[in-house]
């Protein structure tokens, strides 16, 4: 069994991608240097100087790059049907409601990439599901409670680490209990009632959606019949 490992980085001065796998992060100083500016979020930290240039985490280009390990899976030789993949989201699935009437210019930045991230990272994962219709989404773990947070970025408690620590192991291990797709068929339901603004869903984060799916309080979900999802499904109902 082969698996693909990529890295993304954006260069500050052109805009321009830079994706590292496993053809090429062991080269030199690449694993460092690549992990270096993944880690430099911008706004929060500066850009990271290596690899001949200034870079910061990729999620400027993409927030969640599937296509790149489908990709280099099949330059492996490995037809589509026979690539499994598994994501691991770091952004919460809950959108929570706050009182943003004390935000200034900072927390309403924050705000602003709380929400960006949540919808783009789910674009770019059902924008991946259907590019590669053959592709089996085995499990897609995201976290079921809140992530911790503070006004500084990385900067949290010991209890707020393990306390985040310990959800990730317990989605991950419900996510695989529940079975091979079972978990984005869940997440892509709740992110279509998120989205449109379904009042039944206002009340719920994501962990209490499933329980009251498991318990028969939403009905059955179908993305191939939502209209409201057809820019991700056109070409796969053609």
């Amino acid at each position: 069994m082969k698996r693909s490992v990529d890295i993304g980085i954006v260069d500050v001065l052109d805009g321009s991608y830079k994706d590292f796998s496993q053809h090429n992060i062991t080269s030199g100083a690449n694993l460092v240097d690549a992990l270096y500016a993944s880690m430099s979020f911008a706004g929060f930290f500066p850009p990271a100087d290596v690899l001949g240039s200034s870079f910061f985490d990729g999620s400027a280009v993409w927030d969640i790059d599937i296509f790149s390990a489908i990709n280099s899976c099949k330059d492996l030789g490995f037809a589509e049907a026979d690539i499994d993949v598994d994501v691991i989201m770091t952004s919460a699935a809950n959108l929570k409601e706050v009182q943003a009437e004390d935000y200034k210019s900072i927390g309403m930045l924050f705000r602003y990439l709380e929400i960006s991230s949540f919808y783009n990272s789910m674009d770019g994962l059902l924008r991946a599901k259907f590019a590669y219709n053959q592709a089996n989404f085995r499990y897609v773990v995201t976290p079921t409670g809140s992530i911790p947070s503070s006004l500084y970025p990385l900067n949290l408690s010991e209890k707020q680490v393990n306390s985040a620590f310990a959800m990730g192991v317990k989605d991950a291990q419900d996510v695989i209990n529940k079975g091979s797709a079972e978990s984005l068929d869940d997440l892509i339901h709740y992110h279509a009632l998120k989205k449109t603004g379904n009042a039944q869903i206002a009340k719920h984060t994501y962990g209490s959606f499933i329980e009251a799916k498991k318990n028969g309080e939403f009905e059955a979900y179908d993305i191939m019949k939502d209209p409201y999802m057809r820019k991700y499904t056109y070409k796969a109902l053609k």
